[in-house]
């Protein structure tokens, strides 16, 4: 990862600071708006109720208790929201790699993505989060048309049906068609913080405690990787987004 960013670093560069400064839009998303208990009760009962070791309690019990525990989490996640600041207890992640497909090698580590595991009340702060980004990018229309991934309704299929229906109206035309495929290394992994939040202010009118919010949750993030049980030392993440989180795709498509 460290070569791919040492290639990417000039360009990055170049992109983030040139003369071609992205247009601000219209609209403005300054801050997130504090959430009921109803909200966080909601999204606690939607939610997957897988336990990770990070955890202070099991799921299950987090499930039982939901009554005693919903009024501390919201208050949480509000204070986070008024301050910009996402919790660092929350910036932990274990990560157990998993491989891509059962038939490649397993000895060859490039056949494994690092799959984050993170503590269940991060991912229903993210959730929370995720639905109030995703209802102002959808009303002001701030979505690509043709971004077919990391969204509801939007897939592979609807890629391959916008690509063939393309390539058939082109051969209607009597022209020719090239097409070009670009498969990116460690996509997830290389983003830079800096071209994200420079993006996410410029091109979407992300700004104020809500950019400070993401600024916090992309900052000061650290990992440990397990194997066989056996546990890496914790080490600080400089760039990238978690694979495995709720954020990571669409900060992905952001970018």
């Amino acid at each position: 990862m460290q070569t791919i960013r040492h290639n990417l670093d000039n360009q990055a560069q170049l992109v983030c600071f040139g003369e071609s400064e992205e247009q601000s839009v219209a609209c403005s998303l300054s801050s997130f708006r504090p959430v009921s208990e109803d909200d966080v009760r909601k999204m606690i009962l939607k939610s997957s109720p897988k336990s990770c070791e990070l955890d202070p309690m099991p799921t299950s019990l987090l499930f039982e208790c939901i009554d005693e525990v919903v009024p501390a989490v919201t208050h949480v996640v509000n204070e986070s929201f008024l301050s910009g600041i996402f919790p660092s207890m929350f910036k932990t992640a274990i990560v157990k790699p998993l491989l891509k497909k059962p038939s490649l090698d397993q000895d060859d580590l490039k056949n494994y993505r690092p799959v984050s595991n993170l503590s269940f009340l991060s991912k229903v702060a993210e959730k929370l989060v995720l639905s109030q980004l995703s209802e102002y990018l959808n009303a002001n229309q701030l979505f690509s048309p043709v971004q077919s991934a990391y969204r509801p309704n939007h897939s592979t299929e609807t890629a391959l049906v916008k690509i063939v229906n393309d390539l058939l109206l082109a051969l209607d035309d009597g022209k020719v068609s090239v097409l070009t495929l670009l498969d990116l290394s460690a996509a997830f992994d290389t983003i830079d913080h800096n071209i994200l939040l420079h993006r996410l202010e410029h091109a979407f009118g992300i700004t104020g405690t809500a950019l400070s919010w993401i600024r916090s949750y992309l900052s000061d993030r650290d990992q440990t990787v397990v194997v066989n049980g056996l546990k890496s030392e914790p080490f600080r993440l400089l760039y990238g987004v978690p694979q495995g989180s709720v954020l990571g795709p669409i900060l992905f498509v952001l970018y």
